[in-house]
């Protein structure tokens, strides 16, 4: 663990060692030669010219300030040493020591752990590699539990029909079970359930990659809702549920795929449908709200509460737990809106108030060209 350590103190103190003997050995030069500048203005240089040995022409003044000097910068270069060996220490210490724990952070998170974090003590490049490594850690521990969550959901929907079309098969097969319109039918409606959970997995899947291309063109917001509300009040109508429409005047036009913003708001609605009491109410809107045109979904349905708020965008997450037929489809729905506001440009957002209904928003760029 501590080899980073050791390397980076080894390196400030060689360092330091070598400036210090630098300044010793510039100093001793610098004070040698200002010292025989000394004795030729005393008049001794005859007597070293003659002799050739200057330090048996010093007197003993000379010769301990000499032994003097040597001893101080002895005594100095003694004590920068320890000086410098503090300070490398502190240095290396203070390098090292954020590295070598984010490196055992790493170690752990790939070992399975995703509750590592690095604690951040400073706000330079290392504590904001610190505060990175952290906000990784949290969006992965995410996504692994979306994708369990993901995983679980697949599992569930697929083993509901797929259980009830064997074992009406079975039966059929065994002459338990007689196959008349109306078992066939029955057989059918499963088929199809799975058919549409295929569909949108695969639209799914096309949507993150990046795969499925939306072809943009002008769209009038105002007709394509017309036509959503009118084919959705029937469904509407057998919950006794009012159903309408309200959209500014000459609302611009955006830039935008028909089929997924059909796609979008009849998903919204029919979410609203489904968890909107009998006899309540149901309104679609649209307004321009800068440069985006909001879409907005409002019932008097049943609410969600707070903590299921910020997941209901979430991959077969529902606020009913039970997943009945009759809470909900696949679960699928909303997600896929997130997925094909983003591909626009857009967002999705929603609000809602515990047993008084929902608002789900849409909102896309207008067409600016």
């Amino acid at each position: 663990m501590g080899s980073l350590l050791i390397r980076v103190m080894v390196t400030f103190f060689v360092t330091t060692v070598a400036v210090i003997v630098g300044l010793i050995l510039v100093v001793n030069y610098q004070v040698s030669e200002n010292f025989n500048s000394y004795l030729y203005m005393s008049g001794m240089h005859g007597m070293m010219m003659n002799h050739g040995n200057m330090a048996s022409m010093m007197g003993s003044p000379e010769k301990q300030f000499m032994i003097s000097l040597k001893q101080s910068l002895l005594l100095a270069a003694g004590g920068m040493l320890l000086i410098g060996a503090g300070v490398s220490y502190y240095l290396a210490r203070n390098i090292a020591t954020p590295v070598i724990d984010l490196n055992r952070a790493v170690n752990a998170v790939a070992a399975g752990n995703l509750d590592a974090a690095v604690s951040v003590e400073r706000q330079d490049e290392v504590g904001q590699l610190a505060m990175a490594f952290n906000a990784m850690t949290v969006k992965l521990k995410s996504n692994t539990v979306l994708r369990q969550r993901f995983l679980a959901g697949i599992a569930h929907e697929l083993r509901t029909p797929l259980t009830i079309l064997k074992a009406n098969l079975e039966g059929i097969a065994d002459g338990v079970i007689t196959p008349n319109v109306e078992q066939m039918s029955s057989l059918t409606e499963e088929v199809d359930r799975l058919t549409k959970l295929v569909g949108e997995l695969r639209d799914l899947s096309l949507l993150e990659a990046g795969q499925l291309q939306a072809e943009f063109t002008l769209l009038d917001v105002a007709q394509l809702l017309r036509e959503i509300v009118g084919k959705s009040k029937p469904l509407a109508g057998e919950k006794c549920i009012s159903l309408r429409i309200e959209t500014e005047d000459r609302l611009p036009l955006i830039w935008a795929d028909g089929d997924m913003v059909n796609q979008m708001v009849y998903n919204l609605v029919l979410n609203a449908i489904k968890y909107t009491s009998d006899g309540g109410q149901i309104s679609v809107r649209a307004a321009a709200e800068n440069d985006m045109i909001k879409i907005a979904v409002t019932d008097t349905g049943i609410g969600i509460a707070v903590e299921d708020l910020e997941h209901v965008f979430d991959y077969f997450y529902r606020v009913d737990p039970a997943r009945t037929k009759a809470s909900g489809g696949t679960g699928l729905g909303l997600a896929l809106v997130k997925q094909m506001a983003l591909v626009h440009g857009g967002k999705i957002k929603a609000e809602s108030t515990l047993g008084q209904g929902s608002t789900f928003s849409v909102l896309l760029p207008i067409d600016l060209h």
